[in-house]
């Protein structure tokens, strides 16, 4: 419906990204700060990451559900946990020493 309706209320984005997005974006990146300083992540910004961490777990589940309209099993859903966590650490994990 906020899809949808978005240019009729765009208000109600704000209020929707201010109640769930954006504190969640906030949590990340600060989880990811603190990883980043005890040399777990390679995060310049970790609120950049945060938003990019959060786009790989959301895009592909919108695409999924199609918009809502289709229950995503827990197989699936892990499935596409497990590769955004890859494709984040590939881009943010620390380097690892050459063998």
């Amino acid at each position: 419906m906020l899809h949808a309706e978005i240019t009729r209320f765009p208000d109600v984005l704000d209020i929707v990204r201010e109640h769930g997005a954006h504190r969640l974006n906030d949590a990340l990146a600060d989880r990811f700060a603190r990883l980043t300083l005890a040399g777990r992540l390679r995060a310049t910004d970790p609120a950049e990451a945060a938003e990019q961490f959060t786009a790989l777990l959301i895009g592909p589940m919108e695409a999924r559900c199609r918009m809502g309209t289709r229950e995503v099993g827990d197989t699936e859903l892990r499935q596409v946990t497990r590769a955004a966590v890859r494709t984040f650490l590939q881009a943010f994990g620390p380097l690892l020493p050459p063998e």
